[in-house]
């Protein structure tokens, strides 16, 4: 038989799609609970080299994915504050940390933490948040019967 020969376009196309396929495999999503009207941290872990990289902190449920992020710094920028949400990005450690201000009901859902990559895809991972109200006071239970002698 003879050589088969590979257009650039295939081989571009073979390895761009074998790099979206890792990307997606190497997702990973936690799942956290928080209490309606108090403050809560989310962590997000990337790679070593990625430190001066820009971050951003999206809302990416099923069937309103946003492009639009929460909070997000700029190359270099260590924090940024946007209503109730605030990023400071912990470059000696390599994660980042979302700070989200008084949890409503409203706030449950997915929400992906990326890392802005302009040559390849965004290093991203999913949080799972599931915001649960506090009935009573968690100190004193609402039924408490006290013997008085």
């Amino acid at each position: 038989m003879g050589a088969t020969w590979i257009s650039w376009r295939t081989t571009t196309a073979v390895i761009i799609t074998i790099l979206q396929i890792r990307a997606l495999i190497s997702v990973k999503t936690t799942a956290v609970t928080g209490v309606e009207g108090q403050r809560f941290d989310f962590r997000c872990d990337y790679r070593n080299d990625l430190q001066s990289n820009a971050k951003y902190f999206c809302y990416d449920n099923d069937d309103k994915v946003s492009t639009n992020p929460l909070v997000r710094t700029a190359k270099h920028d260590q924090c940024k504050r946007n209503e109730r949400f605030s990023l400071y990005d912990n470059h000696n450690e390599a994660f980042f940390t979302v700070t989200v201000d008084k949890l409503t009901l409203e706030d449950s859902g997915t929400y992906r933490c990326g890392v802005l990559i302009t040559s390849l895809p965004d290093e991203i991972s999913f949080i799972k948040l599931n915001v649960t109200t506090v009935t009573g006071s968690p100190i004193f239970p609402k039924d408490v019967t006290v013997d008085s002698e």
